[in-house]
């Protein structure tokens, strides 16, 4: 799914380079410098959403806004939203209540709700079913009989977008991949993700399999209140070790594919690049989900892209967005 091919990477580097070196600032709706009461109340105090105040009701979330000034230019990209974890400030919205298709990125909530729910030490056994995936698939490379712990399998899911992972931890965690669905469903509604339906732990396409890019906003910011989640998404690479079926210990590396961690794409001055997931899929387009922070200031920043055309366009509009924060 994160595995598809795109133009040069050098070209990628260079384009990027070119484009940032002008001053670009995202303008649109902001929220005031975040209180210590109620969203609500300062979402429609400032005329953003009015229906389903249940996404708006965790007072450290940067509320839903409407799209901001300027949205609709950036025709590249489907959905996106950047958001100022440490003021509380929406910075940048378009289109983070339409539907979209997660792709990879649905492997944010599978990690979440396989550390609430599992045990990091447990030792899961890979089935032929966990290997049963779609030509093309991104995989961490299991093989039958492979045994290797929850926290392993997560790192395959979160480094590689290991999809084999991903259905191998969802089993291991509630006995099969729909119950995980299940689990997964109960814990976006229980956050307020309420726009979301999710039928699998590795998000391969499925028209019941759906979300929006306010939601995964909303997963991602739970998600790095875990710190399994956070130290794995920060790395760059990682071992895990991996027994075969017949008693054979090894230990394997699993590598980001964020290009960032790769040093394909250079983040913009002042910003420095955490960790986050990607996702590409047909339907989806290029997607990523994205936790920065601001140098200087040390303001943690997230960001979304959705549904880009090309990688080239999702790494440009997320240094876009991350363009903003450089000031700061």
């Amino acid at each position: 799914m994160s595995g598809v091919k795109c133009t040069s990477k050098k070209k990628i580097s260079i384009l990027l380079s070119v484009l940032l070196s002008a001053s670009f600032i995202l303008s649109g709706c902001q929220s005031e410098v975040k209180q210590q009461y109620s969203l609500v109340s300062r979402a429609e105090q400032y005329d953003f959403i009015k229906e389903d105040k249940s996404t708006l009701m965790a007072s450290d979330l940067c509320p839903y806004v409407k799209d901001s000034s300027g949205a609709s230019d950036n025709k590249s990209v489907y959905a996106a939203g950047a958001f100022n974890e440490s003021t509380g400030e929406t910075k940048y919205s378009q289109n983070l209540l339409e539907k979209i298709y997660p792709a990879s990125t649905t492997k944010i909530l599978t990690a979440l709700v396989a550390i609430q729910n599992g045990n990091l030490k447990q030792i899961c056994t890979v089935e032929a079913s966990d290997l049963d995936l779609p030509a093309g698939s991104s995989v961490a490379d299991l093989k039958e009989g492979d045994k290797l712990s929850l926290e392993d399998l997560l790192k395959g899911m979160l480094l590689v977008s290991g999809n084999d992972a991903a259905k191998a931890l969802a089993r291991s965690v509630a006995g099969s991949e729909d119950k995980f669905a299940l689990m997964m469903n109960q814990k976006a509604k229980e956050i307020g993700a309420s726009h979301s339906n999710f039928v699998n732990a590795d998000g391969l396409p499925d028209e019941n399999h759906y979300t929006c890019a306010y939601d995964m906003y909303i997963i991602f910011h739970n998600a790095l209140k875990e710190k399994t989640f956070r130290s794995i998404i920060k790395a760059k690479k990682l071992d895990a070790t991996i027994t075969d079926r017949d008693g054979n210990t090894d230990v394997v590396t699993y590598k980001s594919t964020n290009m960032y961690f790769t040093g394909d794409i250079k983040a913009p001055d002042g910003i420095q690049v955490l960790g986050g997931k990607t996702g590409t899929t047909d339907a989806a387009g290029y997607c990523l989900v994205l936790l920065s922070k601001n140098k200087k200031t040390n303001q943690q920043i997230i960001t979304v892209v959705f549904k880009a055309d090309t990688r080239y366009d999702l790494y440009l509009m997320t240094n876009k967005l991350l363009n903003s924060f450089g000031s700061v």
